[in-house]
C-alpha cells in the first residue's frame, strides 16, 4: 500500500478520533464501544469517517477478497485504541504494519456447508463447490480438522475434551445424512464464510436450471443452501355457519433432485459443466459472464412463489444474454435472437417473435401494475422457452467468447 494512502487513512483515523467522546454524561446515547483496554463514543460524523477507513482498507490489493470488513474494522479498532491513548504515536506506521500484515494473509480454509433439496448418489464438482455426502468419512474429516487445532490450544484438557465433543454433536448434527457442499478458501474465517456461501449458492443455480432438463416442468424441486428455499406443508382451517373444514397443501416438490450417474450424464449433455469450467475461472469471458447472470436470474424465478414474479425473472434471464444495438429495443431483439435460436423455419420463428413479444407485453403489464395474472401454462411455456434458449447458447461456448460474437451469429442466420 503506498504512502499516500497509508496517510489519507491516517488522517482520516485522527478526525475520526477527534469526535470520539468520553463514555457517559451527553454520549450515552451514541453508540458506546469499549476494547483494547479504551472506552468511548463516537459522533454521527465520526462513526461515519471511520467506517469509510474501512471500506478504504478493504479496497487496497483486494483486501475484500481475504477479509471481511467485520474483520477489517476489528484491527483498524486496536489502532485506533491505540490513538485515543497516545495521540503521539506513530499512527502512519502502525497503519503501514498493518497493510503489511494483511498483505502477507495466507491461511486457507475449508468450508463446510449443508444443502437441502439434494441427495447425492454420486459425488459431484461444480465450479469452485465440491458435493459430498454427509457420510462418516465427512463427519470424521471435520472431527481431525478440529481436534488438530484444539490440541494446539491452551486450555486445559477437560476444556479440549468439552469442546471436541461440542464440535463432534455439532457436526453429526448438522450434516449426518445430508448432502454437503465444501469449498477451499484463502481468507480469514468470517470472509471464508461469506464467499463460500456465494460459491455454493452459484452452483446451487446451476442444478436447480438442471432440474427443468431433467424433471417435469411442473415439479416444483427445492435446492438451496440450508434455509433458502425450504419445502414445507401447509394448512388451514375454513370455517362458516354449517361447519368447518381444513385445506392443504405442499410448498414445494416432495422429490429431491437425486444426483446419480444418470443426471451427471444429463446434465454433461445440457452443457453444466461447461459453465462449472467457467465458474472455476480467474477470468471469464464475456460471453461466460452473460451465461452466468441468465441461470442466475432463471435459477431465481424457479425459487419465486408467485408466478408474475418468476415471469420477471425469466424474461431478466433473457435479457441477460442478447445485447441490442443501438437504436434496437431489448424487447424486440430479444424475440427475434430467441426464435432464430430455437427455430429453423420461418413459420416457427413467426411463431416465437410474436409468443415472445406478448410475453415482453405481460412482462411490462406486471411490472407497471396491469395484467397481475400469469397462467402456470404461460410459466411453463416461458420456462421451456428460456431454458432451450440457454442451452443453445451454452453450446456455443465452444466457438464464441462474447456476446458481440453471438449477435454476429444471430444476424447471419437472418440472412440465409
Amino acid at each position: 500500500m503506498n504512502q499516500y494512502i497509508i496517510k489519507k487513512i491516517a488522517d482520516d483515523l485522527k478526525i475520526a478520533a477527534d469526535g470520539a467522546l468520553p463514555s457517559g454524561g451527553r454520549s450515552q446515547f451514541l453508540g458506546f464501544r469499549i476494547h483494547d483496554g479504551v472506552a468511548y463514543s463516537l459522533t454521527n460524523e465520526a462513526a461515519i469517517t471511520f467506517n469509510e477507513v474501512v471500506s478504504k482498507l478493504l479496497e487496497q490489493n483486494q483486501f475484500s477478497k481475504k477479509f471481511s470488513s467485520k474483520y477489517i474494522e476489528r484491527r483498524l479498532k486496536t489502532v485506533f485504541a491505540e490513538l485515543l491513548s497516545n495521540q503521539a504515536c506513530d499512527l502512519e506506521k502502525k497503519i503501514a504494519d498493518l497493510a503489511n500484515e494483511l498483505s502477507s494473509f495466507d491461511q486457507n480454509n475449508f468450508v463446510f456447508l449443508k444443502v437441502e433439496g439434494i441427495v447425492l448418489s454420486a459425488c459431484l464438482s461444480i465450479g469452485k463447490v465440491r458435493f459430498v455426502p454427509g457420510d462418516e468419512y465427512l463427519i470424521k474429516n471435520i472431527n481431525d480438522r478440529s481436534s488438530a487445532i484444539i490440541k494446539t490450544s491452551k486450555s486445559n484438557e477437560e476444556s479440549k475434551k468439552s469442546f471436541q465433543e461440542l464440535i463432534a454433536q455439532q457436526s453429526r448434527s448438522e450434516f449426518q445424512g445430508e448432502c454437503v457442499g465444501i469449498v477451499e478458501v484463502n481468507a480469514e474465517p468470517i470472509r471464508a464464510f461469506e464467499y463460500a456461501k456465494d460459491e455454493v449458492r452459484r452452483a446451487i443455480d446451476l442444478l436447480r436450471f438442471s432440474t427443468k432438463a431433467i424433471y417435469p416442468l411442473s415439479e416444483d424441486i427445492r435446492i438451496g443452501l440450508k434455509g433458502d428455499h425450504p419445502k414445507t406443508q401447509r394448512q388451514c382451517f375454513i370455517a362458516s355457519e354449517a361447519g368447518i373444514t381444513t385445506q392443504g397443501d405442499s410448498v414445494g416438490s416432495v422429490r429431491p433432485f437425486e444426483i446419480n450417474e444418470d443426471a451427471i450424464r444429463r446434465m454433461d449433455e445440457i452443457g453444466i459443466f461447461l459453465v462449472s469450467d467457467a465458474l472455476s475461472k480467474k477470468q471469464t469471458n464475456n460471453l461466460e459472464e452473460a451465461l452466468i447472470r441468465a441461470i442466475h436470474w432463471f435459477s431465481v424465478a424457479l425459487t419465486q412463489n408467485e408466478s408474475s414474479n418468476a415471469f420477471l425473472f425469466l424474461i431478466v434471464a433473457l435479457e441477460s444474454l442478447f445485447k441490442a444495438e443501438r437504436g434496437n429495443s431489448i424487447g424486440g431483439t430479444v424475440a427475434e435472437s430467441v426464435a432464430f435460436i430455437m427455430a429453423d423455419n420461418l413459420e416457427g420463428r413467426k411463431k416465437l417473435i410474436s409468443l415472445v413479444r406478448d410475453y415482453y407485453g405481460k412482462r411490462s403489464g406486471v411490472a407497471h401494475g396491469g395484467k397481475k395474472s400469469i397462467s402456470d401454462s404461460e410459466l411453463f411455456t416461458l420456462i421451456n422457452i428460456v431454458g432451450t434458449t440457454i442451452m443453445v447458447v451454452i453450446e456455443k461456448l465452444r466457438d464464441f467468447n462474447s456476446q458481440k460474437e453471438l449477435m454476429g451469429w444471430i444476424e447471419e442466420m437472418k440472412l440465409k
